[in-house]
């Protein structure tokens, strides 16, 4: 009895470690490159429709927009490297779209 479950116990457990394995490569080979190696680097992406994104790289002390769809790649500027300021605060405007509507057209309504 204990041979035969030794016999069907090894398989399964020689199958899960080669699952178990295959997994840490896989994470190991995805990860992301620290930035002092990458030559790139995606600042910001800006989606403008179902398949075309605007997109901002730095490159070598510059930066480069870039139009990018399914089909192609455009340069559409190129910039100076410059830095980013990012806001400390929301916009309320935007974070509040439909209030704000509705009262510009309850002012123009009336």
């Amino acid at each position: 009895m204990t041979l035969e479950f030794i016999q069907t116990l090894a398989p399964l457990a020689l199958v899960l470690s080669l699952i178990a394995g295959a997994a840490w490569l896989l994470k190991r080979l995805n990860q992301p490159r620290s930035d002092k190696a990458s030559l790139m680097t995606v600042l910001a992406s800006l989606s403008v429709g179902p398949r075309e994104r605007v997109v901002l790289l730095e490159v070598a002390g510059q930066w480069l927009v870039l139009g990018v769809t399914s089909g192609q790649i455009n340069s559409l500027l190129n910039l100076p490297a410059q830095t980013l300021a990012k806001p400390d605060q929301p916009n309320l405007e935007k974070t509040n779209f439909a209030q704000s509507w509705l009262e510009r057209y309850r002012q123009t309504s009336s």
